[in-house]
């Protein structure tokens, strides 16, 4: 709850009585204090990247003469992407008479995650709407691990490691969300 409420005063979502008893929150507790200071270093260090990525970008000018017959084409070539696109994925009729796209291959993975003294491990990600999976221990090890099938494709995952979210940390990848928490990116 604490992430949820530094993430709104971050993102200036919290009106002003609501702000106060955050302030008010933050100078009594200690652990509270030092979580607020660490998101939003977080933020800063998130917010300088982003403007060190968007600084390479410039503004694109259009002329007025002799770019309608480059437009045109291009969203010709657009469309028959489009189409292509349609035409190759497959469609099936269920029972019911309506149509639907076929399943998208899928691919098994294997999540592994070594953590210690902790008596339970969840997986929540983009793959499975965000719905906790259980995490099995290995053996007697500290390793607890799942293998679930996959989409194809970019998703957003976490662990959740005695009720608190943690990305994973052998992931290339990681992203904050809009609840303050790190998130790992996986490409299948």
């Amino acid at each position: 709850m604490k992430e949820v409420l530094i993430s709104q005063f971050i993102d200036d979502e919290l009106n002003l009585v609501e702000k106060k008893e955050f302030v008010i929150n933050v100078k009594e507790d200690d652990l509270f204090f030092n979580e607020t200071i660490e998101m939003i270093d977080s933020e800063m260090m998130i917010r300088k990247e982003m403007d060190k990525k968007t600084e390479n970008f410039r503004e694109v000018k259009y002329k007025k003469d002799g770019n309608l017959k480059k437009i045109l084409l291009f969203a010709a070539m657009i469309m028959i992407g489009i189409l292509f696109t349609i035409k190759s994925i497959n469609f099936t009729k269920t029972e019911d008479g309506i149509i639907q796209a076929k399943s998208m291959d899928k691919k098994e993975y294997r999540f592994v995650i070594y953590e210690e003294n902790v008596g339970n491990v969840e997986l929540v990600g983009s793959f499975t709407n965000w719905e906790k999976v259980p995490l099995k221990r290995v053996g007697e090890t500290n390793y607890w691990e799942v293998v679930i099938e996959i989409p194809k494709g970019e998703h957003r995952y976490a662990f959740i490691i005695n009720g608190k979210t943690v990305a994973d940390p052998t992931a290339l990848m990681v992203e904050q969300d809009d609840f303050g928490h790190i998130n790992s990116i996986l490409e299948v």
